[in-house]
């Protein structure tokens, strides 16, 4: 019994999962992008600099000592919206009316799903850094999977489907993807929702909009870009299959629900974003009012000059897509990109497009050439480098 029980576990573990060849490039990508990531945190967490006399220069030196990593690691997970995350996974949200100068109320920015998963991870151990970190890495590989799985199923072939995820593991802040906060979660929902959809799963598809509106906002544009998927599919709305898919904004009427019975405020989670200078605004007015001061590179929590790029890469990316006629994926795209587009700061606009997956699958497309590819990754690569060591180090512009 337990020779055959062996025998089916190293079959599944191994054969059957290592001949997926999703999983092979999905597995390769991983690796290379997060040893790049882990090597650089590491590397700039023990760099130790020693001024000389006289304002003469440094001298640097990185001793790899490995309870010093162990701890500037924390150090440097630590950072950022992080602290609120797992700060809420452990006193959960404010029971008060809303008051947006109050710290804790801020918090109802944050959406539920990621820190519950963190309170079911803190049942299991009390480092919730460094777990946490591992949870979203293990989703993030996921999201890889599906990525590829994703694009295939679409009708693209292999190349397209290894340079899709080879340019989302690497864009110039996907070290987001390794620490515990939202990314790694919400795109592989995203993704399996659109997935499910594809092969019909409807029903499943809608339990994972449903899970990705509990954790961002976005979440909830799964519901128009999948009814646009359907009527490719079908030509016609086909009611009765698509029953599922009415599930995707009780996620948010939940949160709705239970932010105005904790603070009375059922859009505690809008009010909340005044906190970080957003509100309400013309759609685009962040891009004008950056091109009338276009030598502003970065600002304190804001490199600027990247998030116009992310913008303008976005847009390109939308016009590729209606190209091809990928009405779903384009619509997603668009509706996500408008919400911080429209909110009167580029603020993270560069870590929001990490979930806009479909102009990842859009990249992968337009560089056919070996031109276009190499330097495609050439620059994501280089600029991941960059921002990576930046963020170990503890610059504002890196965390947001």
């Amino acid at each position: 019994m337990l020779a055959r029980l062996r025998k089916a576990l190293y079959e599944v573990l191994f054969v059957h999962f290592w001949q997926d060849r999703s999983v092979r490039e999905a597995l390769f990508v991983f690796l290379l992008t997060r040893a790049l990531i882990f090597f650089v945190l590491i590397c700039v967490g023990q760099l130790s600099l020693r001024a000389y006399p006289d304002h003469q220069g440094y001298d640097a030196s990185i001793p790899f000592q490995r309870p010093q990593i162990a701890r500037k690691l924390r150090e440097i997970l630590w950072h950022g919206d992080v602290a609120h995350y797992i700060g809420i996974s452990k006193a959960g949200y404010l029971n008060a009316p809303f008051d947006v100068t109050n710290a804790r109320s801020q918090q109802f920015a944050f959406f539920p799903l990621h820190p519950i998963l963190l309170w079911l991870l803190g049942h299991v151990t009390d480092d919730l850094l460094i777990w946490g970190s591992l949870l979203s890495n293990f989703l993030f590989f996921l999201a890889l999977v599906f990525l590829h799985k994703l694009t295939l199923a679409f009708g693209y072939d292999e190349a397209v489907a290894g340079r899709a995820v080879f340019y989302l593991a690497a864009f110039p802040v996907s070290y987001f993807f390794s620490i515990p906060m939202t990314e790694s979660l919400f795109v592989v929902l995203t993704v399996g929702s659109f997935y499910a959809a594809k092969r019909e799963r409807w029903w499943i598809a809608g339990v994972l909009g449903l899970l990705a509106a509990t954790t961002r906002l976005t979440g909830v544009m799964l519901l128009p870009a999948l009814l646009l998927l359907s009527w490719q599919m079908y030509r016609s709305l086909q009611i009765r299959k698509l029953l599922g898919l009415l599930l995707i904004p009780l996620g948010l009427f939940a949160y709705m629900f239970y932010s105005w019975w904790l603070s009375g405020d059922a859009l505690a989670f809008s009010h909340a974003q005044v906190a970080w200078g957003r509100k309400p605004s013309m759609f685009l007015k962040p891009m004008v009012d950056w091109a009338t001061s276009p030598m502003m590179f970065a600002q304190p929590w804001n490199v600027q000059l990247l998030c116009v790029a992310s913008a303008l890469l976005c847009f390109y990316c939308i016009y590729v897509l209606i190209r091809r006629r990928e009405w779903a994926f384009a619509l997603y795209t668009f509706v996500a990109i408008f919400l911080p587009l429209s909110s009167g700061v580029l603020q993270s606009l560069e870590r929001y497009t990490l979930g806009f997956f479909p102009m990842f699958i859009a990249l992968g497309i337009a560089a056919k050439s070996e031109h276009s590819d190499q330097t495609i990754r050439f620059v994501f690569v280089f600029l991941l480098a960059i921002m990576t060591a930046l963020y170990a180090a503890g610059y504002t512009n890196a965390l947001a």
